[in-house]
């Protein structure tokens, strides 16, 4: 059994789902490209130049995303882009009385709050779907739900917790054939929008397969440095700006684009890409083995989420008798980096809302853990781990 207090051992990360280290190409790109500081909107050398470096990452970020340049808008972060995708779509709506939001139970805050905002001030209507215990949203239930006022629904594309991927792919089949039904275009509301934070690294980011109209990724999520993101917006969308000034990004995000962490987003993403099948195919090896072993030495741990249906690099178990603080807490202590829920919502001491949604209680909730693997993460790390659990559990657990 390994003992928590021996030597020091070398540090092992595993919350890539709160943010995943700069990748060596990442760094590279941004570093090289830190010397391109002319403003990309100004038309001497010194801007065209900025300029051509920010078109080629746009041009980049949407190959990634099979779609065309133009209906990229580089941002600072996944919650803009979503607050974008979001707030921008109701400010548009007109003839319309009372809009009505489509979404979950369980999306991130980004998508929550803007949400909620808008409801507390009485300018939509939202459908809150369940998820059921597995974690995943019943198509039908989207179907149901859809009235003539749906004019978004918002749906992620892969839980930051508890990493269910959601059948998007359907989805977006389901509402197109709603409004084929009713003989409206591709481009009519609803709006689908996709928040594909998480997914970046194991999902299949083609926005024409997906059916869906706005798609937000985010840099920090595919080893790409933070303070970048995207928005995917479909040409033909109708969305309001946000933020006024410039008109800069085709006038939806304006403020002086920041060039170099543009381009390394677009080579982290890439790298991401021409990684998606290895690393998903090893990572799912080790995150299966971890479920496997860990029941054998606690067996009265539960495991969130659906077990298949789920990123490759997910794990979200409770072990019951610690809170999930104190667990992170002496990981902490013992070289493991680990996370409760989302880094967005860790000011919140009611429990995950997420394992909620899938019929926790909210002392149950109080005691999970989420655990991301990485492109580092090893099976010996994992057996580390696990024995370390087994040992804070009889150490500390009630």
């Amino acid at each position: 059994m390994f003992n928590l207090f021996t030597k020091k051992q070398k540090r092992i990360y595993l919350d890539n789902a709160g943010a995943t280290p700069v990748s060596k190409r990442a760094q590279a790109v941004l570093i090289e490209r830190l010397s391109v500081f002319g403003n990309p909107s100004a038309i001497h050398q010194e801007g065209d130049k900025a300029s051509q470096v920010l078109q080629k990452a746009r041009n980049t970020v949407a190959t990634a995303l099979n779609a065309h340049s133009y209906e990229i808008t580089f941002v600072g972060t996944g919650t803009e882009s979503c607050n974008i995708a979001i707030l921008g779509t109701i400010a548009k709506v007109s003839g319309i009385t009372l809009p009505h939001i489509i979404t979950t139970e369980i999306e991130h805050p980004a998508v929550l709050e803007p949400i909620r905002h808008l409801e507390k001030t009485g300018k939509v209507r939202v459908t809150y779907l369940p998820v059921y215990d597995n974690g995943i949203v019943k198509v039908k239930d989207i179907r149901e739900a859809l009235t003539e006022e749906t004019v978004l629904v918002s749906v992620m594309y892969a839980n930051n917790e508890i990493g269910t991927i959601q059948p998007i792919k359907e989805i977006g089949r389901a509402l197109d054939e709603w409004k084929r039904e009713r003989e409206r275009t591709f481009t009519s509301y609803p709006y689908f929008h996709v928040d594909a934070c998480q997914a970046g690294n194991y999902c299949n980011l083609d926005v024409v397969r997906l059916k869906a109209h706005l798609v937000t990724v985010n840099a920090s999520k595919v080893y790409g440095p933070k303070g970048i993101a995207a928005l995917y917006k479909r040409e033909g969308i109708s969305v309001e700006p946000t933020t006024y000034g410039g008109g800069q990004e085709r006038e939806l995000r304006s403020g002086t684009e920041s060039v170099a962490l543009a381009a390394a987003f677009a080579e982290a993403l890439t790298e991401a890409v021409e990684l998606r099948d290895t690393e998903s195919e090893r990572l799912a090896v080790l995150r299966d083995f971890f479920f496997k072993e860990v029941v054998k030495h606690i067996p009265d741990v539960t495991i969130y989420g659906d077990t298949k249906e789920r990123l490759p690099n997910n794990i979200n178990i409770r072990v019951p008798g610690i809170t999930s603080d104190e667990l992170i807490l002496r990981l902490d202590a013992n070289g493991f980096a680990v996370s409760h829920k989302s880094a967005c919502a860790s000011a919140e001491t009611d429990g995950s809302y997420v394992v909620q949604a899938l019929g926790a209680t909210i002392a149950e909730s109080l005691e999970n853990v989420r655990i991301t693997l990485g492109r580092d993460t090893t099976q010996s790390d994992l057996e580390r781990l696990i024995s370390s659990l087994q040992t804070i559990k009889e150490t500390f657990g009630r």
